[in-house]
């Protein structure tokens, strides 16, 4: 495209501002979905549009999911407040939760399916123990377990329930995705929560 101008008069005129957009709109997509089924079938920041945020929302988008957590090399520190784990904190280009609100703002309609992917186990551990679990951090203690503040103690926000992560009497270690940042010598590969 090619913008001109030509003069008309020597006669003095108030300016006129006049906006030009030389790009066509992008596209606006609902959730991270509609942004892979229109072929953006890669790992991508997008502002989706969904009802609850009509002037759009920044995400990372990944395989048409909404990533909500994103842990690579341990260099954003999630040991945080209530208040920065409910409106969010990172960088969507790197390590960063999304913000509890946002994502109480999400799922607030429709059916929703949390996908967590960990580089080695803790499933178990993930469903037996966290589900059902109110979120709790360092200055607000919401888990089940009344010896310990587990957030505080294990360094992160989550979904606890106790601190050792014990499942049908067998003590297992804690499954907190948000804790000091760490890769068992086992583990390669990046670690993402959506």
């Amino acid at each position: 495209m090619q913008c001109a101008i030509k003069k008309v008069s020597d006669k003095a005129t108030a300016p006129v501002e006049i906006a030009i957009s030389t790009t066509a709109s992008a596209p606006r997509y609902a959730d991270c979905r509609e942004s892979y089924d229109a072929g953006i079938q890669y790992d991508a920041v997008i502002t989706i549009y969904p009802p609850q945020y009509p002037n759009g929302l920044a995400v990372y988008c990944h395989l048409g999911l909404v990533v909500i957590q994103k842990r690579i090399d341990g260099s954003v520190n999630f040991t945080r407040s209530w208040a920065e784990y409910r409106s969010g904190f990172g960088d969507l280009t790197g390590e960063f939760w999304l913000g509890n609100e946002i994502v109480r703002q999400l799922t607030s309609e429709g059916t929703w399916q949390l996908q967590i992917v960990v580089g080695g186990g803790g499933g178990k551990s993930l469903t037996d123990v966290h589900s059902g679990q109110p979120f709790s951090t360092y200055d607000r203690d919401n888990d089940a377990d009344g010896n310990a503040n587990c957030a505080a103690q294990l360094k992160g926000g989550w979904w606890f329930k106790t601190c050792t992560g014990g499942v049908w009497n067998v003590d297992l270690v804690p499954t907190n995705l948000n804790g000091e940042y760490s890769i068992p010598s086992t583990t390669r590969g990046k670690i993402t929560a959506v």
